[in-house]
């Protein structure tokens, strides 16, 4: 296991029960005892869910920023049918219904910063290109994806045959935990998390190519608002993610103002390897800094 740098200190945790569409969810909060100078709203990716978090949560909420991860729907703890991504409209929803709720916790004058890791930076890529989603936040950072992945894997011809798949049949992702992490503890706990989600619908990737096309589509992203800064960090390579291609499609999502950053780290899963501090870090202070260049 990693070592401990520094034992958590004021820390309180808490799941808020939300009901998006019928469903209830589990938004998982970390918070300080004292005032939250801002926040970071997590978006998890395939397989895991806010219980990854643990370790993370508590580091955060020590640097004065308040960490709420959502279990998206069927994940975790949240309700709905496991192993299936419901429609476009339905999952942004339930980000937009959550990423709102975390808005009015903090406040108006707390800067919040967006986060998504592998999967979950697709479906943040696609929340902020939606235009239904008009909360207001200070940064986006996306962490180890594959931007873009299904249009850049498959032809157009598969892809089109993939949109028109509405079947139930499972869909193996093939994830490796030797890929996520190189600590023994942590390969143990994601080969042997129950809740774990390791396989999809078929039709539940026709619904993440969907996704990807609401932030690929043509000016989608010189229309997008508000204009925030953003940032990629990865490590410097991936066993998963092809770091080159989606870091190309970063740069045309975020044209002039995408900053990219690279952790001395070769596994996919940064908060799993000896980078996770710093990355906590360096995350605690790129939001903390939008909210000075705002009262600038």
């Amino acid at each position: 296991m990693i070592e401990t740098r520094r034992p958590p200190q004021n820390v309180r945790r808490e799941i808020v029960p939300l009901t998006s569409g019928g469903t209830e969810l589990a938004l998982h909060l970390w918070r300080p005892r004292g005032r939250s100078k801002g926040a970071v709203f997590y978006f998890h990716g395939l397989q895991s869910h806010a219980g990854w978090l643990w370790e993370v949560g508590p580091r955060f909420a020590d640097n004065d920023i308040a960490f709420f991860v959502l279990d998206r729907r069927g994940s975790g703890i949240s309700g709905g049918d496991r192993r299936d991504v419901p429609d476009v409209d339905t999952i942004v929803g339930d980000y937009a219904n959550a990423v709102a709720h975390a808005r009015r916790w903090i406040g108006d004058d707390a800067p919040l910063s967006l986060f998504g890791h592998c999967l979950g930076g697709s479906f943040l890529a696609a929340l902020l290109h939606h235009p239904g989603f008009t909360v207001r936040h200070e940064a986006a950072i996306f962490c180890s994806t594959w931007l873009g992945r299904l249009h850049a894997v498959l032809g157009e011809e598969e892809r089109a045959a993939l949109a028109a798949d509405r079947s139930l049949e499972p869909w193996d992702a093939g994830l490796k935990s030797a890929d996520f992490t190189d600590d023994p503890a942590y390969r143990h706990f994601i080969d042997h998390d129950d809740l774990a989600v390791r396989q999809l619908t078929r039709r539940s990737r026709a619904t993440l190519l969907a996704l990807e096309r609401l932030y690929l589509a043509p000016g989608r992203a010189e229309t997008r608002f508000p204009d925030v800064p953003a940032a990629f960090v990865s490590g410097l390579s991936d066993p998963i993610v092809d770091l080159d291609a989606t870091r190309r499609v970063f740069h045309d999502l975020f044209p002039g103002r995408g900053l990219t950053l690279q952790f001395p780290t070769d596994r996919h899963y940064l908060f799993y390897t000896d980078v996770r501090d710093d990355l906590v870090d360096w995350t605690s202070a790129y939001t903390l800094l939008q909210g000075l260049d705002r009262d600038v």
